[in-house]
């Protein structure tokens, strides 16, 4: 079966803070789009060229804790090394059962505000609340909101 996702990322309403729902046909395309939407709360990720790579490695006990990991790892990218990340995921993968590691290698270079733009919001921080993982028909739904 053809998986179809409804959109990579899109935002909800959230009294204080941003809710970001990210889909993929499997979890690690989940996990990277949902890495792209917090990037594009902060600046425009398509304007980010591949000028370096890094590496991402992540553990976490459940897949909660794991997707905390993830996204607080790409807000210190961007906030504490001022690294704008783009759509240059390579060898992402997820493993395990409990407890489980994301790794991945991401493309993109020093953040430039007049190039890479700034959308308004910065992102301070990941939290656990409203936090799902899940599957819905044939594709991954991961729902969390982060601090702004």
């Amino acid at each position: 079966m053809q998986c179809q996702l409804p959109a990579r990322y899109e935002y909800g309403e959230h009294t204080a803070d941003i809710a970001v729902i990210a889909y993929g046909c499997t979890l690690e395309e989940a996990f990277t789009n949902a890495a792209l939407g917090v990037a594009n709360l902060t600046y425009y990720t398509d304007r980010v060229e591949a000028r370096e790579f890094v590496e991402v490695n992540v553990e976490g006990e459940d897949l909660e804790q794991l997707l905390f990991n993830w996204i607080d790892e790409f807000i210190y990218l961007f906030d504490g090394r001022k690294f704008a990340y783009g759509d240059y995921f390579r060898d992402v993968r997820i493993e395990g059962n409990g407890p489980y590691r994301a790794r991945a290698v991401v493309g993109g270079e020093h953040f430039d505000v007049n190039k890479h733009g700034y959308r308004g919001l910065i992102v301070k921080a990941m939290t656990y609340n409203m936090m799902e993982i899940g599957k819905v028909n044939n594709y991954w739904r991961l729902r969390f909101v982060v601090d702004i």
